[in-house]
């Protein structure tokens, strides 16, 4: 089957409408103005993926704050919406809101009629087995924290997918892994989060880490009975100027009967770049990445990454099966001069050869 290469070709440009903006700390709450922080930008996209033709697609991002006194940092809402020619829909809403100074709110909301890659389970998938699934699913996640200290949170959280696979082919057919006919996946959980970035979109130095323990029964609302607990921690350090080097660690483990399309996996255009979309699935993961990033001119930034990693059936596995290395380079444009937002586009390259991504925002 064909060898799938995640690539957006044309980028036909962006406009960007900002109203008046302020980053400068308010002191005096009954003369502060929430106008003042909020910004719209939007920009049209065509682009091609060889598993789904020409498509074409918009995305939105508005900051903002909410309620009459500032919050401790600014509220974004994302609105992604892409169509293929292969009647394939893809509509996602990622948003993160901040209220007065104790409360967060964030997840998505979203709805995919796609194809996913498959290979097999395992470390030891192999490349040639390539070939896919139908996936119809509509997708709530959402997080409600609380700020312990200024830096702490706790929350607690809902996940919901609800995958509707109508069609197999003979490898997923023979393997008859858990799931195989779909199914609801509704979690419950914890969540713990440590946050000390100087900005949210494009962090200079601060650290990002998060806990996450779920739980998925009847008693949830869902079809399988499992568990899953993993760590995000994400550190930024300006090296000099603004030059940053930023590295990722992420760990996950599930205990139980999950579905197979609720495995870890390598890669995509966040984790493990280089290999192609669900390349290696597994019950566990371990990951490290490294990224330098650099000024390249006015709104032009440049990026050189490194991931290496593995999934396993056992947590233990993640760690001692063989490694997945990757690297790579890639190239940022600031979307508004007033937000640290960029339009994406790197070069991964693995064992397996080259890969191309396009898309918003960093990778962590």
């Amino acid at each position: 089957m064909q060898k799938g290469i995640t690539l957006f070709f044309v980028f036909l440009g962006s406009f960007c409408t900002t109203y008046g903006q302020s980053d400068s700390l308010v002191t005096d709450t009954t003369a502060y103005n929430p106008k003042d922080d909020f910004s719209i930008s939007a920009f049209p996209l065509v682009f091609y993926l060889p598993e789904t033709g020409l498509a074409f697609g918009g995305v939105g991002i508005t900051v903002f704050n909410i309620g009459k006194e500032k919050a401790w940092r600014k509220s974004s809402v994302q609105l992604g919406l892409a169509y293929t020619l292969k009647k394939q829909i893809l509509i996602f809403t990622p948003y993160e809101l901040y209220f007065k100074q104790k409360w967060k709110l964030n997840g998505e909301l979203g709805y995919y009629r796609y194809f996913y890659n498959y290979y097999g389970i395992g470390v030891d998938s192999d490349e040639e087995d390539l070939e896919t699934y139908d996936a119809n699913f509509p997708r709530i996640l959402s997080t409600l924290s609380y700020r312990v200290t200024p830096s702490f949170l706790l929350g607690v959280q809902y996940r919901f997918d609800h995958f509707d696979i109508p069609r197999t082919d003979s490898l997923l057919s023979a393997n008859n892994p858990v799931g195989i006919d779909g199914g609801t996946l509704s979690t419950i959980g914890i969540s713990a989060s440590y946050d000390t970035r100087d900005d949210i979109f494009y962090p200079r130095k601060g650290v990002l880490a998060n806990f996450t323990a779920e739980k998925s029964a009847n008693y949830t609302g869902a079809s399988f009975d499992y568990a899953l607990i993993q760590l995000d921690v994400n550190y930024y350090q300006t090296i000099k100027g603004n030059h940053i080097l930023a590295t990722n660690f992420f760990t996950g483990s599930t205990i139980g009967d999950s579905p197979f399309f609720s495995y870890y996996y390598f890669s995509s255009g966040k984790r493990g770049r280089g290999f192609n979309d669900r390349r290696f699935i597994d019950k566990n993961i371990s990951m490290l990445q490294v990224e330098y990033r650099f000024p390249i001119y006015k709104r032009f930034r440049g990026a050189a990454f490194s991931s290496i990693g593995s999934v396993g059936n056992t947590y233990g596995e993640s760690f001692t099966n063989r490694k997945l290395w990757s690297y790579g380079g890639g190239l940022r444009f600031q979307l508004s001069k007033k937000q640290m937002s960029h339009v994406r586009l790197d070069v991964a390259r693995s064992y397996e050869g080259f890969q191309f991504y396009v898309t918003i925002g960093e990778a962590f």
